[in-house]
């Protein structure tokens, strides 16, 4: 069904829906993502650069193991009824990771609030990898605020009791 939002563009062509919509915007990658998830060599640019988009994905994929880790992942979130979804994100870019170098993410909870948190990311160009030296390189530092919502309805919600004990534990 159509959102009437949403207008015919060239790239649409004259059916607006959410595959034609989303196709627009590297929905290649998305769809190459959900079928086989995250390529193990990801496209560069002319420079031989990682495209900027994989940085907020592997921050998604650092999300989902910390919350796994702290006893909230998304099936064990959900079953209470409760989803986290992405309020705002900032990146800041402070190094170019290259064709066949490795990174690490590191995660840390920088705040908790009352119906919203915000976790920090390190992303580090791991030593040895390719032509990276030996030292660890800081390549981008990410913060994300993600906001719970009542799956039923999509409302915001305050944090679940556990959830933010296990939040404001890591914190300190």
């Amino acid at each position: 069904e159509r959102d009437p939002r949403q207008v015919p563009t060239g790239w649409t062509g004259p059916v607006v829906n959410y595959l034609t919509f989303s196709a627009q915007w590297d929905g290649q990658w998305y769809q190459q993502i959900a079928a086989s998830g995250y390529p193990a060599v990801l496209p560069v640019d002319s420079l031989g650069v990682v495209f900027n988009m994989w940085y907020l994905g592997w921050c998604d994929e650092a999300m989902s193991a910390f919350m796994e880790s702290i006893g909230y992942g998304y099936k064990a979130l959900r079953a209470q009824g409760y989803d986290a979804v992405l309020r705002n994100a900032e990146l800041e870019w402070l190094d170019s990771l290259e064709a066949f170098q490795q990174a690490e993410v590191a995660v840390r909870v920088d705040h908790v609030g009352t119906t919203s948190f915000r976790l920090r990311y390190d992303i580090e160009r791991v030593p040895g990898s390719d032509h990276a030296g030996g030292e660890p390189t800081r390549c981008a530092q990410v913060a994300i605020t993600y906001v719970c919502v009542e799956i039923e309805g999509r409302k915001k919600a305050p944090l679940p009791l556990g959830l933010r004990a296990a939040l404001v534990q890591d914190h300190t």
